[in-house]
């Protein structure tokens, strides 16, 4: 999941936490132009992002008044599951793919009916297809997506490398030497912030990935097992990853933000697991990084040719509640952010890829930021295994435990498998 923008979020806007926007109900799609206030509800933009997204919405639409609230996601989700469970709720609201979309699929409305009344039944035509798959579930689209990212490379500070006499390492044994030279410099090898299994979980599903993605894919689904040889061969590399020094001390309990993201952005470690989202820190912290060569690089794995691939999926799917009573308003605020003009302030701020065809590119990029960004895009052109949302929101729980429990409590990889397994056998 997307947590780039997690440590900026605050509290904004008064809205009311219960109850949907006031209005007339919907018995059939209303193409009109939005009238009433929508509310929104989400742990990510940023207030500045969305204050520009809701002022541009309302400039477009000026019968049309956007509120709302953002907070920290885990804040967000049980504030919302208390609105919806009791009928009530904000007009429009995000999730994520994945184990959260299917969390609240019942209380979302499809949006196919209002796509095709606006745009033609070729609608679905003005996306990728990868990113708005991942918003439709047996034959309905449950959303629009927002932003694109990938996971499971390393940013690697090309200038601290070079400083100390080391290449930029293509196999897992160049990493290993690089990281020991880097240890008796007094440097971070890789900023891994384990603490976050979110983090985790992308890194070890990129090295599984790595090894065997058919077998990956299926246990992800449920038609394979997580206790395939190939899937415990990657818990043991991701035990390696760590007992091999390639992290910095204390890594298991550490935070991507900020304790990780500051070793990284302050050059105090050569390397940083991070996904495409760390862009930011062009924007965030350029007066920290702008003096370095900073680039992406596939993680290397031992015995794996090339490294591991990444694992990419949408930021964001935004959401009409089912329970609206202004819905067509909420699913044009929808559409003006996933491939309207918010799309292009979305971009901006956070420096994602286009969910669209000829989707919008970040304007104003700083000029240090082009290396990277275009090592990210050939990533994702050349070496994209698949999406890095867990499906099943008790697999996604047993997966993070188990691989903190195998870099911090002796938990076997054997024995991690099998948890995670056990997981899927219940779900």
């Amino acid at each position: 999941m997307k947590k780039t923008l997690v440590a900026a979020m605050v509290a904004v806007t008064a809205v009311a936490l219960a109850g949907c926007s006031s209005g007339p109900a919907e018995s059939a799609v209303s193409t009109a132009a939005p009238t009433g206030t929508i509310q929104f509800q989400s742990w990510t933009p940023t207030q500045e992002t969305f204050d520009q997204i809701s002022a541009g919405f309302t400039k477009e639409n000026p019968k049309a008044k956007v509120t709302g609230t953002l907070s920290p996601f885990e804040d967000y989700q049980t504030a919302l599951q208390t609105q919806l469970r009791s009928g009530g709720g904000p007009d429009v609201f995000v999730v994520q793919p994945g184990a959260m979309l299917n969390q609240y699929r019942q209380y979302i409305e499809p949006v196919d009916a209002y796509e095709a009344a606006f745009d033609g039944k070729e609608w679905e035509s003005a996306y990728n297809a990868g990113p708005l798959k991942r918003s439709q579930v047996g034959g309905k689209t449950y959303g629009l997506p927002v932003g694109y990212g990938v996971a499971g490379f390393l940013w690697v500070n090309k200038t601290i490398l070079k400083q100390q006499g080391i290449a930029v390492p293509k196999t897992y044994a160049e990493l290993k030497a690089a990281a020991a030279k880097l240890h008796d410099a007094g440097i971070a090898p890789i900023a891994f912030g384990g603490k976050d299994t979110w983090q985790d979980v992308d890194y070890f599903l990129a090295t599984a990935a790595a090894i065997d993605a058919k077998a990956t894919y299926a246990a992800l689904d449920g038609s394979g097992k997580w206790t395939d040889p190939s899937i415990v061969s990657a818990f043991e590399k991701w035990k390696a990853l760590f007992a091999d020094g390639l992290t910095q001390e204390g890594a298991a309990g550490a935070a991507t933000y900020t304790d990780t993201y500051d070793l990284f952005t302050k050059g105090k470690a050569a390397f940083f697991a991070n996904g495409s989202w760390n862009l930011d820190m062009y924007k965030n912290s350029l007066p920290l990084v702008s003096g370095y060569d900073i680039d992406a690089i596939p993680l290397p794995v031992d015995g794996v040719a090339g490294g591991a691939p990444v694992i990419g999926d949408v930021t964001g799917i935004v959401v009409v509640n089912k329970n609206s009573k202004n819905k067509s308003a909420a699913f044009q605020l929808a559409r003006y952010m996933s491939r309207g003009a918010g799309a292009q302030t979305l971009t901006d701020a956070a420096l994602d890829f286009p969910v669209t065809k000829n989707g919008p590119t970040p304007q104003g990029l700083p000029e240090q930021a082009s290396t990277a960004r275009a090592s990210i895009e050939s990533l994702i052109a050349d070496h994209l295994a698949g999406y890095r949302q867990v499906p099943s929101a008790s697999v996604n729980t047993a997966l993070g435990d188990a691989l903190v429990g195998v870099i911090s409590s002796g938990l076997s990889p054997a024995d991690a498998a099998k948890r995670v397994q056990e997981a899927a056998d219940n779900s």
